[in-house]
């Protein structure tokens, strides 16, 4: 029963603004979440999660040791993930600034009859022992990580899949592009995989469409050389496919073939764009955008502040200047999280009177709200004594 006292007060101090704090927090992790997953870089998440927990157990039970010790390390921690993953990072911020992470449908979308000319190449070139690789981006860009190449825009045929490959062909030893229904590029040279145990049983044409997809979310199709075998690569592992119909599956499922059949509905791929993909990522975001709140809240709450605020007078007579002021300041009381009333400044609260209409000699004023200003984001609660008395003398000339 007290714990549900305790939610209920913390859920009565959340305001509009703190709906927009999780929001951002929560894009934010999100964001993180995804670079993670991109980069594979699993055992940075769990440092930082490791020194974030110890420096919190050593705030938590006032462990001064402890507490010397990480937080320096945080932020050198911090430093060398900035340089060691600046690549990565440089080409995140590209994928994120490029559009396609804003996009409601796929651009790389496929009709059936191209899936069906990709395959009929593909398994006529295994027949063969014709060496090939052809490489579907996702939304991730390659730009980076692709080298040289020739640009085509063409359209797919297997004629010209063919021609491309035909070991005569001076870019029969690059990969392929297939963007849209275009074969965007050839010839291209692509980086080769870095965490591949299979190297030894394979070769580098195999290492290269490894390559292009352990960092990314592209697909490669791969035919050997020497044994005629047909691969799909994704997510830096290799997986023979024995059949035209399997690998035609495989594209559809990958592009998104188009069908007259089947049409997706904008109201719909925005609904699975915004809610289904990446589910897991955006509920563990959400998780931890509220928990963040919900401990700085129940860690923080509503408080109040006393603060003696001096009076300041504006707009008096020039012929006239203030002997005395009594008093000279105002206890000012205000309510907000706590977090924000730390963070007040000195001349965040200011008292300003009028003085225009004050006369030589003795002067009373009553102090209204309008005369106290207070940031935006805490309340105005009291404020003592109300009454204010001048006293105004002529001004020396000199």
């Amino acid at each position: 029963m007290e714990y549900i006292m305790q939610i209920q007060k913390i859920l009565s101090l959340i305001i509009f603004k703190d709906i927009f704090d999780v929001l951002i927090i929560t894009i934010c992790f999100y964001f993180l979440l995804v670079f993670i997953k991109q980069t594979r870089s699993f055992f940075i998440l769990g440092a930082f999660v490791l020194l974030f927990s110890l420096d919190f157990i050593a705030k938590k039970f006032d462990l001064s040791l402890t507490r010397q010790l990480f937080e320096p390390l945080l932020t050198l921690f911090i430093a060398i993930f900035v340089i060691v993953f600046q690549p990565e990072i440089r080409k995140f911020f590209k994928w994120i600034s490029s559009g396609r992470i804003k996009s409601f449908s796929k651009s790389l979308v496929l009709p059936r009859n191209n899936i069906q000319t990709i395959v009929r190449a593909v398994f006529e070139m295994a027949t063969g022992k014709v060496g090939a690789i052809i490489v579907f981006p996702g939304e991730y860009p390659l730009d980076d990580l692709i080298e040289g190449g020739f640009p085509l825009n063409g359209q797919i045929t297997a004629a010209i899949i063919l021609s491309i490959f035909d070991p005569s062909s001076p870019g029969h030893d690059g990969a392929i592009l297939i963007e849209g229904s275009e074969i965007k590029k050839f010839g291209l040279h692509l980086p080769l995989a870095r965490e591949f145990s299979d190297y030894r049983k394979v070769g580098t044409r195999h290492r290269a469409a490894a390559g292009i997809t352990e960092g990314t979310d592209a697909m490669a199709i791969v035919i050997s050389e020497e044994r005629g075998e047909v691969s799909v690569s994704s997510k830096g592992v290799l997986t023979k496919v024995k059949t035209p119909a399997e690998l035609e599956v495989i594209i559809a499922k990958f592009t998104g073939e188009e069908s007259k059949k089947v049409k997706v509905s904008i109201g719909k791929n925005l609904f699975q764009k915004v809610f289904v993909k990446n589910f897991i990522f955006k509920s563990v975001a959400i998780l931890f955008g509220l928990t963040f709140w919900f401990y700085s809240a129940y860690k923080t709450g509503v408080i109040k502040a006393d603060y003696n605020v001096p009076i300041e007078y504006r707009y008096i007579d020039s012929n006239m200047v203030i002997k005395t002021s009594q008093p000279d300041e105002i206890t000012v009381t205000v309510v907000g999280n706590n977090r924000d009333i730390t963070n007040i400044k000195k001349d965040d609260i200011k008292i300003i009177i009028d003085g225009s209409k004050f006369k030589l000699g003795n002067n009373n004023f009553v102090i209204q709200k309008d005369n106290i200003q207070t940031p935006s984001y805490i309340e105005l609660s009291s404020f003592t004594p109300k009454n204010v008395y001048i006293k105004t003398v002529e001004k020396v000339q000199e």
